[in-house]
């Protein structure tokens, strides 16, 4: 659910939200630094916790089918993802094939789709828009595996990045911490051959790094893959990174910095 500038506050329209809105809250309680009694605070006092069921989650369940079983036992007009990246596509996840719209406030390291979807970064603001002011947007999707992903999909350092930097290093040095672990990785990095079927059409090449890339954010730092890749045109963008050392590396990431991108 995102802001909108276009349409004009009714009260009369917000006031009946209100009183019909109930929806299901997933929060992740170990999701970056934040307190979770707090991020509690904020949803009692901003939406009423009489419009709202909430649970917790312990990192053991499936996430999807807990989603799935509670949108078809019960009759929630949205559903609200509070945590990272991880925590958003897992709920997201659940709600594939149903009309019930999907509330994202962020409260992980990177936030790359909520940073990706104009949603603010603080539990304040992004509960108020879910209370005063949003409207709905629909996103595309990439399906692998039958899970479908929403910002990229990639082989190579990032994706091992992404794997090996724990919840504990992102907790304590936030966006660092997928530096340093990117870092260690990269020693004796070498590229990889790759053969790519587009449309029926093959393309052999080589690279360090292969990536589907279905959003701009890349969720560290602000550095952004390219301006030309939009959530919701219905593309999928191919990303390829070459690079044999550090220094490339290095060169690479300059480059993202001050928007060279080739």
């Amino acid at each position: 659910m995102l802001p909108t500038n276009t349409l004009e506050k009714n009260e009369t329209i917000e006031s009946d939200m209100k009183s019909t809105s109930y929806g299901f809250i997933v929060l992740n309680p170990v999701a970056g630094a934040g307190d979770p009694e707090q991020v509690r605070a904020t949803l009692q006092s901003i939406l009423g916790e009489e419009h709202y069921d909430i649970y917790e989650t312990t990192g053991k369940e499936s996430l999807p089918d807990v989603v799935k079983t509670a949108v078809n036992d019960n009759n929630y007009t949205w559903v609200a993802a509070i945590g990272g990246d991880g925590t958003v596509s897992q709920v997201a996840n659940g709600l594939i094939d149903t009309d019930v719209p999907l509330a994202i406030i962020p409260a992980g390291t990177g936030n790359a789709l909520a940073k990706t979807l104009g949603i603010p970064q603080e539990t304040e603001a992004a509960c108020q828009l879910l209370r005063d002011n949003y409207h709905i947007r629909k996103i595309d999707g990439m399906q692998m595996d039958g899970q479908t992903f929403f910002l990229h999909l990639g082989v190579g350092l990032e994706s091992k990045t992404m794997q090996d930097t724990s919840s504990e290093q992102k907790n304590r040095w936030g966006s660092l911490a997928y530096l340093w672990t990117a870092i260690k990785e990269a020693f004796g990095w070498q590229p990889h051959h790759f053969t790519l079927t587009v449309d029926g059409k093959t393309y052999p090449l080589n690279a360090s790094e292969l990536l589907l890339a279905n959003a701009n954010e890349i969720g560290v730092f602000r550095l952004e893959w390219s301006e030309e890749i939009v959530i919701d045109d219905g593309r999928i963008e191919v990303v390829t990174l070459r690079a044999r050392s550090i220094a490339d590396y290095a060169r690479i990431i300059w480059a993202l910095v001050r928007g060279q991108q080739r």
